[in-house]
């Protein structure tokens, strides 16, 4: 996965992956209820980017996971599952090559997480955390030494829990499918339908733009795309099959961009230059 641009940049790293716990988790009932267990994780500031901890342990089934950004800076919170035995060095170099498009290693998968939070604000989303090893570390600073990050173990049975929303967001190759989203503060079942690892940054579009000329501006890494950098948005990664709830904010009615800038894992350009731009009508 890499970062198409600079003045893009700090939003699209939202996209890597990574996982990183935090406060401690309550036990969410059977399999089949809807009640979840709270995880919180904490960004913080460090000599050398943000740290972000939490607990070393939690269960498996519906889980909150908050992000308390404590740091100074524009934090997130990216879940990663590893399988097999890895350590934090290998994942903090896998994540290093992810950021410059390069393949991703067959153990190494996109577990959601938190999108980019402001300092001294908060988010929540709401996942169904599968049995397995999981790190985190915040990707926004663009920082991955192993030290920064921590590692999760989420124990317990696979989940037969599901998520839902009244509105959703699918992504694809190389597309999305949105279907009621309204004006304001939306719950949104944000979904991964396709066979690589995807997110959605979400923009204003400036004007009478069109999809193509987005397209070609991003391209050509032109500083003001026609889209409002101001106030774009964006969710963690998601690994094929992966589901989250999250709050997604359309602040006014209008056109709306769904972008996505993560690399295929055999590596190559992000996937908004293969055309994963799509245009939604918020009312």
């Amino acid at each position: 996965m890499k970062v198409c641009r600079a003045v893009l940049r700090a939003v699209f790293l939202v996209a890597l992956l990574v996982l990183v716990p935090t406060a401690v988790a309550a036990c969410g009932g059977d399999e089949t209820s809807d009640e979840s267990q709270s995880i919180v994780f904490i960004a913080s500031n460090a000599d050398n980017g943000i740290a972000v901890t939490g607990p070393p342990t939690a269960e498996s089934g519906r889980t909150e996971i908050s992000l308390n950004n404590e740091s100074e800076k524009a934090a997130d919170l990216q879940l990663l599952r590893v399988e097999g035995d890895h350590s934090a060095d290998e994942v903090a170099a896998a994540l290093t090559g992810a950021t410059r498009g390069q393949p991703l290693p067959d153990w190494f998968f996109a577990g959601g997480g938190v999108g980019l939070t402001g300092p001294g604000e908060s988010q929540t989303v709401t996942q169904i955390l599968e049995p397995g090893t999981y790190y985190a570390f915040d990707t926004n600073s663009r920082t991955t030494s192993p030290e920064l990050g921590s590692e999760l173990t989420v124990s317990g049975d696979p989940s037969d829990q599901t998520l839902e929303a009244d509105a959703t967001v699918s992504a694809f190759e190389y597309d999305f499918k949105a279907d009621g989203l309204t004006t304001g503060d939306n719950e949104v079942l944000f979904e991964n339908t396709g066979s690589q690892p995807h997110h959605v940054i979400y923009a204003p579009i400036v004007g009478d733009a069109t999809r193509s000329e987005i397209e070609k501006a991003i391209r050509e890494d032109q500083a003001q795309p026609p889209i409002d950098l101001e106030n774009e948005r964006a969710t963690a990664v998601l690994d094929s099959g992966g589901r989250q709830l999250v709050d997604l904010d359309f602040a006014e009615p209008g056109r709306y961009a769904l972008l996505c800038f993560v690399s295929d894992r055999q590596g190559g350009p992000p996937h908004a230059f293969k055309g994963m731009i799509a245009e939604v009508d918020v009312e």
